[in-house]
C-alpha cells in the first residue's frame, strides 16, 4: 500500500482533485484516480470529497492506493543509458525517441519498462520514480528517486525551483542575446494534445541566451524556473523562434532564406532540436552536478549550419 500526501500551493489551486493527482502520478489514469476518490482513499483536510472538488491553498491531501491494482506497464528489456545510480536516485541519459511511461498512445517499449526491468522494486514508488520528464522527441538527462523517502524529496526540490536544468535548443532566426520568457501556458483551444501561451494558464518562466550564431539559425542555452508540458518548444514558437524539427510547434522547413543543405539537415534529424544537457542539485548536502553530450544526430546537424 502506497500513501502520499500533498499540501497546495498556490501553483497548484483551482484544480480539479482528480486531473491534480493523475498529473502527480504517472502510474495512475485519471480513472483509476476517480475510482480511488469513490472509494475513499483520497482525503482533503481528513474529509472525502467528490471528484469534481476545486483544490484550495493550503489544502491537505492524502492518497492511498495498491501498485499491484496496476499491472500494464510490464518489464521489459531496454537498453537504457544509466549514468549514474547510489542508493537514492538515478540519472539517465534518455535517447529522442524514447517516451518516457505509457500512454494511449504507446502501451510499452517506454522508460519505464527498461526500467521496471533493471530495477525492479521502481514498481514500490509514486510514478515509478519519476520526477520529472522529457518529451519522447527530447534527449538528455533525466532523475529518477530509489526510494519512497527520495521521491519526496527531489519532488519538492523539483516543486521549489532548487534542481537547475539547462538544455541546448536550435531555434530558427536569430533571437537577442538573453531574454526571459514569463508567460503562463495551457491547454490549446482547439487541439488538446498541444499548449499555448494562455492567459489564465499556469505560471511558466524560461530563461536562454544565445551559444552560438548561424546565418539562419541560433543555439540557445536554455534553462528552466518551471517545469510545464512543452514550455520550451511553447515559449520558442510564442517569441517567433520555434525549434528546428519541431513536427507539433514548428512546420516550417524553409525560413526565409535556410538553405537547401539546412532543410535536408533537419529532415535527417527526424525530431526536435533539443537537448537536455544539464543537471545540478544539492540533495542530503551533497552537490550533484552531470552534463550530457550532445547526441551525435544533433552535433550533425548544428556542424551542417
Amino acid at each position: 500500500m502506497i500513501s502520499k500526501r500533498f499540501q497546495i500551493d498556490e501553483e497548484n489551486a483551482n484544480n480539479r482533485i482528480d486531473i491534480f493527482l493523475s498529473r502527480n502520478f504517472d502510474s495512475l489514469s485519471r480513472g483509476i484516480v476517480q475510482g480511488l476518490i469513490d472509494e475513499g482513499k483520497v482525503l482533503v483536510n481528513g474529509k472525502r470529497v467528490e471528484r469534481d472538488y476545486k483544490t484550495k491553498i493550503g489544502d491537505q491531501i492524502k492518497i492511498e492506493f495498491d501498485l499491484e491494482t496496476n499491472n500494464a506497464d510490464l518489464p521489459q528489456d531496454i537498453n537504457l543509458n544509466i549514468v549514474f545510480e547510489n542508493n537514492d536516485l538515478l540519472i539517465i541519459d534518455k535517447h529522442a525517441g524514447l517516451t518516457v511511461h505509457p500512454g494511449a498512445g504507446q502501451k510499452d517499449s517506454t522508460l519505464i519498462n527498461g526500467l521496471l526491468y533493471m530495477y525492479p522494486d521502481q514498481k514500490k514508488i509514486p510514478r515509478y520514480g519519476v520526477v520529472h520528464r522529457l518529451d519522447k522527441d527530447t534527449s538528455g538527462l533525466m532523475i529518477i528517486a530509489r526510494t519512497l523517502e527520495s521521491h519526496t524529496n527531489l519532488t519538492d526540490l523539483i516543486q521549489t525551483r532548487k534542481i537547475k536544468r539547462n538544455y541546448y535548443a536550435l531555434v530558427h532566426g536569430q533571437p537577442i542575446a538573453g531574454n526571459t520568457i514569463d508567460k503562463p501556458i495551457g491547454r490549446h483551444p482547439k487541439n488538446r494534445l498541444l499548449f499555448c501561451v494562455k492567459e489564465g494558464g499556469r505560471e511558466a518562466i524560461t530563461h536562454f541566451k544565445v551559444h552560438k550564431k548561424f546565418k539562419n539559425f541560433s543555439l540557445l542555452d536554455v534553462s528552466l524556473e518551471t517545469g510545464r508540458t512543452h514550455q520550451i518548444r511553447v515559449h520558442m514558437q510564442h517569441i517567433g523562434h520555434p525549434i528546428a524539427g519541431d513536427q507539433s510547434y514548428c512546420r516550417i522547413k524553409n525560413w526565409k532564406n535556410s538553405t537547401e543543405n539546412e532543410i535536408n539537415a533537419l529532415d535527417s534529424l527526424g525530431r526536435q532540436s533539443l537537448h537536455a544537457y544539464k543537471l545540478e542539485f544539492t540533495y542530503q548536502e551533497k552537490d550533484f552536478s552531470f552534463l550530457s553530450n550532445m547526441p551525435e544526430e544533433l552535433q550533425k546537424v548544428v556542424d551542417q549550419l
